[in-house]
């Protein structure tokens, strides 16, 4: 789940950018990657608080 958000919030993201996507570089990963870690720690922490609260 986290992986398939982090993927649609860089799509996003270059989609506001139209030349970004033709240059694939190693910032480009790296935000790619970024954005990946910080969805899914995001989703984990929410399912985490959510299950305390049942």
């Amino acid at each position: 789940m986290g992986f398939l958000c982090g993927l649609l919030a860089s799509l996003a993201f270059f989609a506001f950018f139209p030349g970004l996507p033709h240059v694939i570089d190693v910032g480009a990963i790296t935000v790619s990657v970024v954005v990946g870690v910080l969805t899914r720690w995001a989703c984990l922490a929410r399912w985490e608080r959510r299950a305390g609260k049942e």
